[in-house]
């Protein structure tokens, strides 16, 4: 297991339990295989691992990775026209935050490298008419991405080093998107930290749970990769962790959090996401046993 880093920021609001019930009502119960219907979930390409998106996609996932903000939102479109039975819902936010100064997804740290930026609104507005109801970010200090000043039209250019050139382009909200009259609700982390994302490898899961993640993956039109990258919030959504506290409430924060789980903390995490998978292989096993045998 390897550690990639993204920072993660934001105030308590709605009860953690009403919101994932909302939001990801399934994730608990699903076979391996349909753990992630309805959702789609987003990458930045260097918050990832070669293949990640068919990890995800054998999940049930709908994924996207791209460097380009436009491309994204026209693929989800694309999914929720092309797939009504199973339209994304909700949406997973794994990419930057940019100290809270707009959604980045980018190839790499290299001005010169594939790069845009999206605000909150802006995503809120493009999504709502596909059917899109919740945006779940996990990004670096995310509370200061909810900030009034910033949240339909970014700051191009807020003097931060870390918003780098917008090589691809900045996507800001219309002027006609009233952000009070959404049906799109965004939740955000309750607590200020740096959301750690750790890598995995298949190798690490039970093989019956290879076997079922590569029937599934077969299911999806897929092939697994080797390798795959999970955010500590993710695990922690899956898991209906008690630990995990979300919000909904829109309150935004200037504060910049340095504070990040132990190692120890995110190698049990880890594990508890493996255990799951493996749990969740073996009982979708019985079941199928005992419908056989019962025929």
């Amino acid at each position: 297991m390897a550690v990639l880093l993204a920072a993660s920021t934001a105030f308590a609001g709605d009860r953690t339990e009403s919101l994932l019930a909302r939001a990801w009502p399934a994730a608990p119960y699903a076979s391996v295989g349909n753990i992630g219907t309805g959702v789609g979930i987003v990458f930045s390409p260097d918050l990832t691992v070669p293949g990640n998106c068919r990890f995800y996609q054998a999940l049930g996932f709908a994924c996207f990775e791209s460097a380009d903000w436009l491309q994204i939102v026209g693929d989800i479109h694309s999914w929720n026209m092309n797939h009504p039975s199973n339209r994304i819902r909700t949406l997973i936010l794994e990419t930057h935050g940019t100290n809270g100064n707009g959604l980045r997804v980018q190839k790499g740290k290299k001005p010169d490298d594939d790069r845009s930026y999206i605000s909150v609104g802006a995503l809120q507005e493009w999504v709502e008419p596909v059917g899109v109801r919740n945006i779940m970010i996990s990004a670096c200090n995310s509370g200061r991405l909810l900030r009034p000043e910033i949240y339909l039209k970014l700051n191009h250019d807020p003097g931060d080093p870390l918003f780098l050139p917008a090589t691809l382009g900045i996507i800001d909200a219309t002027d006609a998107f009233d952000p009070t009259r959404t049906r799109v609700t965004v939740i955000t982390p309750a607590s200020s930290h740096i959301e750690n994302t750790l890598v995995g490898s298949l190798r690490e899961l039970a093989p019956a749970t290879r076997k079922a993640l590569t029937a599934a993956a077969k299911d999806h039109g897929v092939t697994l990769p080797k390798q795959f990258a999970v955010s500590e919030i993710l695990i922690m959504m899956i898991l209906r962790d008690p630990d995990l506290q979300l919000q909904s409430g829109g309150d935004f924060t200037e504060v910049l959090s340095k504070e990040q789980t132990s190692v120890a903390t995110s190698e049990k995490l880890f594990k508890s996401f493996v255990d799951h998978l493996n749990y969740i292989a073996a009982r979708d096993g019985k079941v199928g046993s005992a419908r056989a045998a019962a025929r």
